[in-house]
């Protein structure tokens, strides 16, 4: 099956994210086809089905491949020609985000960009992905499209050779006109709307149909900018004044494109190395009895744990602590300080040491025969009301 055909509709007049040699390459490889000259020998590079799958390590991490030339969907016959759709990689995120035996995803992006798709609503995912685990990159040349999918990761390495950028939007018109005469074929073209016949390749291109070509991909490299602006912590002025150009190793780190140089295996051993370090926080809160902040929240692999009995339990733990606080503030004299403790996670024996050294100051004796729960309303403060509410379990 020839797919040349959808392959020129989808290059020429349309605005895309690619790399511009990477742009020669295709149309070189549509040749004359489409009455283009060919600039070079045409690379043939060996597809590998394998290479194209999720890979996971025994610790838990999810290698997605992000490698070849992106479209917005793809036949069996163009993947063997190095090309990726954004549904495949939306879905290997998916799954490893969704996967419980997964604890990180690390994206393995090698692509210099190409169409423009849905490649925004896979930044969307990899971002949200992200907020259940950690997701980085390894860049092995991320570049326009491919840089933009790599800009979702909350770390970028990449390795001393590999490099990063060109985000910009480029757009090609061919005009045909000269060759059909030369070998004596008009065209002419039948059409209603002024617009229709706008990008024809077998005319020249008017002025008002360049405007609009160029408005558009204008549109989209604000877009692009934008989003890595946000992706990376940069401004917006930051990212367009790479010019679209390109940065190696050391470059890319000063330019603010990737975090670090270093490769693949790296990576994963850092990835791997930040579980322990998580589970080490995860068992020093837990036996100090304090509730877990929110970037410390245990990431499970056996999918054979009730995650939400877990949940339970130590919301009933957080209950009783927060109860008891609120009894020793009631009993001092002073429960607006309840809120404070509960908030800042101060354990129970903490608190009552606060209270101590506040009573030895001058404040009441920390003394009483009020069981938990009868203490007098009267003596309650908004605040105090508050507290008790949640850990009575009547806020959330």
């Amino acid at each position: 099956m020839n797919f040349l055909p959808n392959l020129a509709a989808r290059v020429i007049g349309k605005p895309l994210i690619v790399k511009q040699n990477k742009l020669e390459i295709v149309l070189s490889v549509l040749g004359e086809r489409i009455g283009i000259e060919a600039k070079g020998p045409v690379p043939s590079d060996s597809w590998d089905p394998e290479k194209s799958l999720t890979t996971y390590t025994a610790d838990g991490i999810a290698t997605v491949p992000i490698h070849g030339t992106l479209v917005k969907r793809v036949g069996a016959v163009e993947a063997m020609s190095g090309l990726i759709s954004y549904s495949q990689i939306e879905t290997m995120v998916m799954d490893a985000a969704t996967d419980p035996n997964v604890r990180g995803i690390m994206l393995s992006v090698d692509s210099h960009g190409g169409e423009v798709g849905d490649g925004f609503d896979v930044v969307k995912t990899i971002r949200q992905a992200s907020q259940l685990k950690p997701v980085w990159a390894v860049v092995n040349d991320a570049f326009s499209g491919g840089y933009l999918l790599a800009s979702a990761a909350t770390r970028i390495f990449i390795p001393q050779a590999a490099g990063v950028g060109s985000i910009g939007v480029i757009a090609v018109h061919v005009d045909e006109s000269k060759a059909d005469a030369q070998a004596g074929r008009k065209y002419t073209t039948i059409f209603a709307g002024d617009r229709k016949n706008d990008f024809s390749s077998h005319e020249p291109l008017t002025s008002e149909a360049k405007s609009r070509l160029q408005g558009e991909v204008d549109r989209l490299y604000s877009m692009f900018s934008m989003t890595v602006a946000t992706n990376r912590g940069m401004t917006d002025e930051a990212v367009r004044a790479t010019q679209a150009g390109i940065y190696f190793g050391q470059d890319a780190l000063s330019s603010g494109l990737a975090d670090q140089v270093g490769t693949m295996r790296e990576a994963l051993d850092q990835m791997s190395q930040s579980f322990v370090e998580k589970n080490t926080i995860t068992q020093s809160m837990e036996k100090k009895k304090m509730p877990l902040p929110q970037d410390a929240t245990p990431v499970v692999a056996n999918s054979g744990l009730d995650h939400e009995a877990i949940r339970t339990e130590m919301l009933e733990s957080f209950r009783s602590q927060a109860n008891e606080i609120m009894q020793l503030c009631q009993i001092a004299g002073s429960p607006e300080m309840a809120g404070a403790f509960i908030a800042k996670g101060v354990s129970v024996e903490d608190v009552r040491k606060s209270l101590l050294a506040c009573r030895a100051g001058g404040g009441q004796e920390i003394c009483s025969d009020i069981k938990r729960g009868t203490s007098d309303p009267s003596a309650k403060s908004g605040l105090f009301d508050a507290c008790a509410q949640l850990a009575n379990g009547e806020i959330r």
